[in-house]
């Protein structure tokens, strides 16, 4: 089976930078359209992406890293479903 990629992307929300992006800010707090003026993609694009969650991490990983463990009990829990407000 031969695989094809592509070298130059005519929308930029196909770019795999540009993804990743939209999860880093999510993650930050940013709202759909901010994201979506801010990485000239449309917001349809940035939901699109958000509901793919594949970038998205269920713990932040730094948080966890920089806490001492002795003093702190962390739950986590996988969910089904989310609802994402833009506010």
């Amino acid at each position: 089976m031969r695989a094809s990629f592509i070298r130059d992307y005519t929308y930029r929300g196909y770019l795999p930078e540009v993804k990743r992006q939209i999860s880093d800010l999510a993650m930050n707090g940013s709202g759909i359209r901010d994201t979506a003026r801010m990485l000239k993609v449309s917001p349809t694009t940035v939901i699109g992406e958000l509901k793919n969650h594949r970038h998205l991490e269920s713990v932040n990983q730094a948080v966890l890293e920089q806490t001492p463990t002795s003093t702190t009990t962390a739950l986590i829990v996988r969910v089904d479903e989310a609802e994402m407000d833009e506010m």
